[in-house]
């Protein structure tokens, strides 16, 4: 063999060398490039056919790797240490945990998917809290979230399913966090001047009543404005709610004496700068629907403070809720047991021990009133708890 021929079979091989390992590395192949080697004679016809065929095939994995990444996994793990006692008694020393997980896909640009599984029990919407009573049996796993969210248009977000609450919230005195509604809603948010506005609105089942008419169900209709903006350097944001409960039947309320209810709410917050930051927030709610026994007494009101340092967050409110002023079915279950007709403080406080990872600690010191299910009595509630995200 020439000198002239054994150097072209070297660059031959070198090429060809190249090529596979490129199309290894890179999971793709450089089809003009093939074309130029198998002109210059440097890969035979069955090696191009093969090399064309392995970056088609990279190709495809790709393309499978690429809808992986469009999912997004999350969750977290909670264990608490809780004491209730009422008057002075104690009538529950137990421990519980929460465990939930969530997929998150992209399903186009515009249109996500969420599902989430959650711990605890079906029968109660307002806790995903699991406790540790069963001699080590298996424990049940709940839907708690199935929604899509499509974005037809910048600012516009559709809901649909069982979903995260649509509307903006300062207080718990109207929902419990663990609440999830299901129905559809519609949030739009936009500028104006230095403002951001954001409006909801939506429909929500209660209960199918005999699954005929959209107009036997029970039904939650609710519109919703809050702006946020800059008021004299501070943050601040005020929005007003209206809650139309249609239908209404035991799934809205269990004490109350009232029978409908239709809900004004106002809200607000104000959030400086100062040697610690510090957030004032309130929320007002009045039934104005309340009838029957006690309608008089349809108010209720929240008034908070919040603030932080370094790994440290402290939270206090106190708040007044009247019998017939929310549904106790859906509000804030650690106060005063869900009980309306209550008032008193609630303290918070958290600390952040690592990344992802913290203890917290929740004090909420109740009173009833004489129209409570358990009239005058003290309930003082303690949770400790070490919480988990991932």
């Amino acid at each position: 063999m020439s000198s002239k021929n054994r150097l072209c079979t070297a660059i031959g091989v070198v090429l060809t060398g190249a090529t596979v390992l490129a199309a290894s590395n890179a999971a793709a192949t450089d089809k003009e490039l093939l074309d130029i080697l198998k002109s210059n004679g440097a890969i035979t016809e069955k090696q191009y056919v093969a090399l064309l065929q392995k970056g088609k095939e990279s190709d495809e994995t790709l393309k499978k790797m690429a809808w992986a990444g469009r999912l997004k996994i999350k969750g977290d793990l909670r264990v608490r240490q809780e004491f209730v006692d009422y008057d002075g008694a104690r009538t529950k020393d137990r421990q519980r945990y929460r465990a939930r997980i969530e997929i998150a896909a992209k399903v186009t640009e515009n249109v996500d998917a969420n599902i989430r599984l959650a711990s605890g029990s079906n029968a109660n919407p307002t806790s995903t809290n699991q406790t540790m009573d069963d001699a080590f049996e298996k424990d049940s796993v709940w839907i708690d979230l199935a929604y899509l969210n499509w974005r037809p248009l910048a600012g516009l977000n559709i809901f649909g399913g069982k979903m995260r609450q649509p509307w903006e919230m300062v207080g718990d005195i109207v929902w419990d966090g663990d609440i999830n509604p299901e129905g559809v809603a519609v949030k739009y948010s936009t500028k104006l001047g230095g403002a951001d506005l954001i409006a909801s609105g939506g429909y929500l089942v209660l209960s199918n009543i005999g699954g005929n008419r959209f107009a036997d169900d029970t039904s939650l209709v609710y519109g919703q404005l809050n702006g946020k903006f800059n008021l004299g350097g501070a943050k601040t944001s005020l929005g007003a709610t209206i809650y139309d409960y249609r239908n209404e039947n035991a799934t809205v309320t269990a004490n109350s004496s009232t029978s409908e209810f239709g809900l004004y709410e106002l809200f607000g917050s104000v959030a400086v700068k100062a040697a610690l930051p510090v957030k004032v927030y309130g929320q007002y709610v009045k039934n104005s629907d309340a009838n029957g026994a006690n309608s008089g007494e349809d108010t209720a009101w929240l008034l908070g403070v919040a603030t932080k340092y370094s790994k440290w967050k402290l939270d206090y409110n106190y708040r007044d809720t009247e019998i017939n002023a929310v549904s106790d079915y859906f509000n804030d279950s650690d106060f005063a047991y869900g009980k309306t007709d209550a008032k008193g403080h609630k303290f918070k406080l958290g600390y952040k021990i690592d990344k992802n990872f913290g203890f917290g600690l929740t004090y909420f010191m109740a009173e009833t009133g004489r129209f409570a299910t358990t009239p005058n009595t003290d309930i003082d509630t303690l949770q400790i708890d070490l919480k988990a995200k991932f």
